[in-house]
């Protein structure tokens, strides 16, 4: 071989390895590539791109299969979009990577929560508890895990340890509310609430949990401008912005509902939760083909979503399709039985198609999972002054609901139940304590009529049944010899 052929190999030869060097270089380890895209998905979702987020977090996940950290970021990326089946997959693995973090399952416990599916939520949360006994964070959600599934005396006992540790924290203060709400008590609870916002005016979850407690009340005004409160403390929030949706609904302002859940799938465009209050602002416009197709979308992202069916259930009574409507309301019921929403609503289409049985059902089975709910015992009270049944229970509920504040409702209902009962007198005086609320109702009015009638003609009646006395003739006096 030639000395000039050497050297023309070795040069080959020393370029093909500057070559290797330079192509290995340009290609990082897959852990490092996997970080990465992981500090590029963190950028994207402090921008609010979660969709893209959640596409980079799930290439880093596949190149590092054994990060926790990623699993769990890719996880809650996947929760912002909306995808609960893959989020719950995420961070199930990042759980059992991540033995002594409480995220994975504090997330895992808010995602099966907002499905209303509170038995996972608390199993989940639980284990949180188990793996930091010291978090306080932890065990108020706990608490409140505890209230939304009807578990007041869980919720008592933990909320009590809490107070002994911090008499003054707000956050506990709130809870209490929560529970006192649960247990009927609605004058104490929105006291707390007061006294809360006004020991702290900037804090966001008070002015939440005030406007909750508010609409729950039937002051809507009132709710509405509580949540605009908090999302002035907190621009954009979507919690927030999805209350102040559905109170705007309750408030016949379809259109501003409908812009509040817009902004929210702008930025989670997989909410199902903004979906369905999309379509019912819809529902409201009386334009039923736009609320179908979000809710066939809503469906379409989550098929388990229990509002999602109701909704269904509602626009098929708006298109006249009742056997319909039954059939979403059943599956509804089916996803959750525990929950009061789906028996009310087959209580109420139960009314309608005349299945009073059936009504008077599905409300002792709601009332059953929820004993102190109002919503059942009001509706139950409706059922039984209708059937003329259990008028005890009856005037008992509509007492509870009076003495928790106005309600000209509740007033109506104890009028039919006094006029049932014949007592025209007192069912004229509670017709008066309604009329001086609602002074123009024309239902009150008629009412009004229909007790003067029905107490005179009870009046006439008893007149005619009074006897006249036999005339016992000439009195014969006899003389005393």
């Amino acid at each position: 071989m030639t000395c000039g052929r050497v050297l023309q190999l070795a040069a080959l030869t020393t370029i093909a390895s500057l070559v290797s060097c330079t192509f290995f270089k340009s290609e990082p380890p897959p852990e490092e590539k996997a970080h990465q895209l992981y500090l590029q998905a963190q950028q994207l979702l402090e921008s609010g791109q979660a969709a893209r987020a959640a596409a980079l977090l799930g290439r880093a996940a596949k190149l590092a299969p054994g990060n926790g950290e990623i699993l769990l970021a890719h996880g809650r990326a996947l929760v912002r979009t909306g995808d609960k089946g893959e989020a719950i997959m995420s961070l199930m693995k990042a759980s059992e990577l991540l033995p002594d973090r409480v995220e994975p399952e504090t997330t895992m416990a808010e995602l099966f929560a907002r499905s209303k599916k509170y038995a996972s939520a608390i199993e989940h949360m639980e284990k949180a508890r188990q793996r930091a006994p010291e978090d306080m964070e932890v065990q108020r959600k706990l608490v409140g895990l505890y209230v939304q599934a009807g578990r007041l005396e869980d919720a008592e006992r933990l909320l009590r340890m809490l107070q002994r540790l911090n008499p003054k924290e707000v956050a506990n203060i709130v809870l209490h509310a929560d529970i006192l709400l649960r247990q009927g008590r609605q004058r104490e609870a929105l006291e707390k609430l007061q006294e809360a916002a006004a020991v702290a005016p900037d804090n966001f979850e008070v002015h939440m949990s005030l406007g909750r407690h508010l609409v729950e009340s039937g002051q809507f005004e009132a709710g509405a401008k509580e949540f605009e409160v908090a999302l002035g403390l907190k621009t954009g929030d979507t919690t927030a912005l999805l209350e102040l949706g559905n109170t705007l609904l309750k408030l016949g302002r379809s259109q501003e509902a409908a812009e509040k859940f817009s902004a929210v799938l702008g930025k989670q465009p997989g909410s199902v939760a903004a979906k369905v209050g999309l379509a019912y602002a819809y529902l409201d416009e009386d334009d039923t083909e736009k609320a179908l197709a979000q809710v066939d979308d809503a469906l379409t992202n989550d098929p388990k979503s229990i509002e999602a069916h109701l909704a269904m259930g509602e626009i098929m009574l708006r298109k006249k399709l009742p056997q319909e409507a039954l059939r979403s309301f059943q599956r509804a019921a089916k996803l959750n039985p525990a929950g009061t929403s789906a028996h009310i609503r087959l209580a109420k289409l139960y009314r309608k198609l005349g299945r009073v049985a059936d009504a008077s059902a599905e409300l002792e089975l709601a009332r059953m999972y929820a004993p102190q709910s109002l919503a059942v015992r009001r509706m139950l009270a409706a059922i039984y002054v209708e059937s003329g049944d259990n008028l005890t229970t009856a005037e008992k509920f509509i007492d509870e609901a009076l003495a928790s504040g106005i309600d000209l409702e509740m007033l109506k209902l104890k009028v039919q139940l006094l006029r049932q009962r014949k007592q025209y007198a007192k069912a004229l005086l509670v017709l008066d304590e309604a009329l001086a609320i609602a002074p123009e109702d024309k239902q009150l009015k008629l009412m009004q009529a229909e007790l003067i009638d029905a107490q005179r003609a009870a009046g006439s009646k008893k007149k005619k049944k009074r006897r006249r006395r036999k005339p016992r003739g000439p009195v014969i006096i006899r003389p005393d010899f």
